[in-house]
């Protein structure tokens, strides 16, 4: 059976830091560890669909890498045919709405993470959570509420199935 977490593109990072910072030990900093790991991962596919949809509307040389501007702003190239009329260092309105667009449904979009393999390391970090004794603020509290919510939701999933 699959146990899954499931985290939005642009909180990846967020997430990854703030359990970074946790003091945890034994099974738990086991279980932090494989979901940072697993997080870096799925951070890795979302660059890589980001600079995908950034080659549709700018620049890239051969081996696909972005082409910036030679001004020292590492302003992107936008391909002359997408290019403003007015200004071609800038994308024309409607592709900048489509580019914005595309982006905008990437870094919302889920990443879902499987943990079977490393269910009792879970279960160890999610009881360490449970009674987590430091003070949260801000980025963190939400970040920890977050990683807290999903894993309660995985477990009690995977609970239901096995009655």
């Amino acid at each position: 059976m699959k146990t899954t977490v499931s985290f939005k593109n642009d909180e990846l990072v967020g997430i990854a830091n703030t359990l970074g910072q946790f003091k945890l030990k034994g099974k738990a900093s086991l279980g932090r560890s494989a979901l940072i790991r697993k997080l870096a991962t799925k951070q890795e596919e979302y660059i890589s669909d980001r600079v995908g949809i950034q080659q549709k509307y700018f620049e890239a040389d051969k081996e696909g890498n972005l082409k910036t501007l030679d001004d020292g702003s590492e302003k992107l190239i936008p391909k002359p045919e997408l290019a403003d009329d007015k200004d071609p260092s800038k994308l024309g309105k409607d592709h900048e709405k489509k580019l914005n667009s595309e982006m905008n449904e990437l870094s919302s979009d889920l990443s879902n993470i499987d943990f079977s393999e490393y269910s009792a390391r879970f279960k160890a970090l999610k009881a360490s959570l449970d009674d987590y004794p430091y003070e949260l603020d801000k980025g963190d509290a939400v970040a920890y509420s977050r990683v807290y919510d999903q894993l309660e939701e995985a477990f009690s999933k995977s609970s239901k199935e096995e009655e």
